[in-house]
């Protein structure tokens, strides 16, 4: 199980997309929201998510490697790594973060202005923290988790396989080290 997370417009899809070769089936709600409604997905969020729910569920039942896309805001997706590890899953994350939430803001503004989707401000600054909040035991699921700062283009800033910190850059950006500094590089 592959998890690609960080709250709204940090560029999941864009880096989820790169890797589709390898990561199997991506279960995206707000993908599947577009599919039931494309003139207005937000109305279609609770269906959608009912939808990737099922989906998920069957992946695990039957084995497949997938991947999500979350904000980690909620507890949701902490619960579905739990249960895929159980069922003898090992859990990737991607975590992918910005400089700051108004960075998030901006982008989530600008992808609106080509098309894309729209969150509301308020959702994006409350997402912003709980997101970061939930990587904290989101860490101890994962099996492997890489931090990307996407600031600028992509950069691994950080990687933790099996609770422990095994490569970090030297200025990690503030907004990381509130799980960067649960660890030391052994």
């Amino acid at each position: 199980m592959t998890v690609f997370a960080g709250t709204n417009g940090a560029g999941k899809s864009t880096i989820s997309l790169q890797m589709r070769d390898f990561i199997g089936e991506v279960v995206d709600p707000d993908q599947i929201a577009i599919r039931l409604n494309p003139e207005n997905p937000r109305s279609a969020d609770l269906s959608a998510g009912k939808e990737a729910i099922k989906r998920i569920r069957s992946l695990i039942n039957s084995n497949s490697h997938f991947a999500v896309e979350t904000t980690l805001s909620g507890t949701f997706f902490l619960r579905h790594m739990q249960l895929a590890k159980v069922e003898g899953y090992e859990i990737v994350i991607y975590y992918i973060g910005l400089q700051d939430v108004q960075m998030h803001i901006d982008r989530v503004a600008s992808r609106v202005e080509q098309g894309g989707h729209w969150i509301a401000e308020e959702d994006i600054r409350w997402r912003y923290g709980q997101s970061l909040q939930n990587l904290k035991p989101a860490v101890s699921i994962a099996d492997q988790l890489i931090i990307i700062d996407n600031t600028f283009e992509p950069a691994i800033i950080a990687e933790i396989r099996n609770n422990q910190l095994v490569y970090k850059i030297d200025q990690a950006p503030n907004w990381s080290k509130g799980v960067l500094d649960l660890f030391k590089i052994d």
